[in-house]
């Protein structure tokens, strides 16, 4: 996923640039635009307009995951902490050969399904193969930063990309599905948890749901003070607002779509929590 923003110098000196052209009147003000304009300079995953490209196929192939599946379910537990180390050392070699077969992917013929379903698993497989490459570390965020998301190395069919671009450019733009935020994982205690099983086209929904629903369950990601109406949110909402407001029409109404303790008719105040970029781990494994 994308990089935490930038110190709060940085996003002051853009809010005065703003205001200093204003009122020049060099520009027009329009919200978005601005908000669009101020994301570019401050850091942080642009702005899209999400849409279905795709549709289904009948005829489309099915791409075998089988490999990557049995992979995160011998190393992955069940609250989504990764054994990077053991990887490396037991299944560096079932993790490579996944990843070629990738490079394989009849990507331009698969199906609406199957596509998303290929781009999930190869994002996770791809940030799995970064860490695995440069363990020992305490966050990916210790990675330099032309090797990590902007690095364009990973190879889907005929297809290379970067992670930013796999997620930014393939998905978030081709499909209005929101859930890929709780599904792609970036190596982080604050990411949702990593499944311990590959994407399937024929349960790409129920998994999308499950994953959904669990971030939504935990404190990590949701706390809700009922005394004080105060919603505490994943900064992935931060992040990419506009992509929850265009399935849901605000943030809040997506959130309390989806969880059990959040009524958006009570108008709770929303501010967000901290971002632990240390790794998903074993090692730090702790209680969600």
């Amino acid at each position: 996923q994308s990089d935490e923003t930038s110190p709060a110098k940085t996003f002051a000196f853009a809010a005065v640039a703003i205001l200093l052209l204003v009122a020049a009147g060099c520009v027009q003000w329009k919200s978005d635009a601005v908000a669009s304009w101020v994301k570019s300079v401050v850091g942080g995953p642009p702005d899209v307009e999400m849409e279905e490209a795709y549709v289904e196929k009948s005829s489309s192939p099915v791409f075998d995951h089988s490999q990557f599946d049995r992979l995160l379910q011998a190393y992955v537990d069940d609250a989504g902490w990764v054994d990077y180390a053991a990887i490396k050392n037991e299944a560096g070699q079932q993790l490579d050969d996944y990843v070629t077969t990738l490079k394989d992917a009849p990507f331009d013929d698969l199906g609406r399904d199957e596509k998303l379903t290929l781009l999930i698993n190869a994002y996770n497989a791809f940030t799995l193969k970064l860490i695995t490459e440069n363990i020992p570390l305490d966050s990916i965020k210790d990675i330099p930063t032309e090797e990590r998301w902007d690095a364009k190395r990973w190879q889907i069919g005929s297809n290379t990309w970067s992670l930013n671009q796999i997620e930014h450019e393939q998905i978030r733009p081709n499909f209005k599905e929101p859930r890929i935020h709780f599904a792609l994982v970036c190596a982080a205690v604050g990411c949702p948890p990593l499944a311990n099983e590959a994407y399937r086209s024929d349960t790409l929904d129920e998994q999308l749901a499950s994953q959904t629903k669990y971030v939504h369950s935990h404190d990590t990601w949701l706390q809700y003070d009922r005394e004080s109406n105060m919603l505490e949110l994943t900064k992935l909402y931060d992040w990419y607002g506009g992509d929850f407001e265009q399935a849901a029409g605000s943030v809040l109404k997506y959130v309390a779509s989806r969880s059990d303790v959040v009524d958006a008719e009570a108008s709770p105040s929303i501010e967000y929590l901290p971002y632990d970029w240390s790794l998903n781990s074993v090692g730090n494994r702790q209680p969600r």
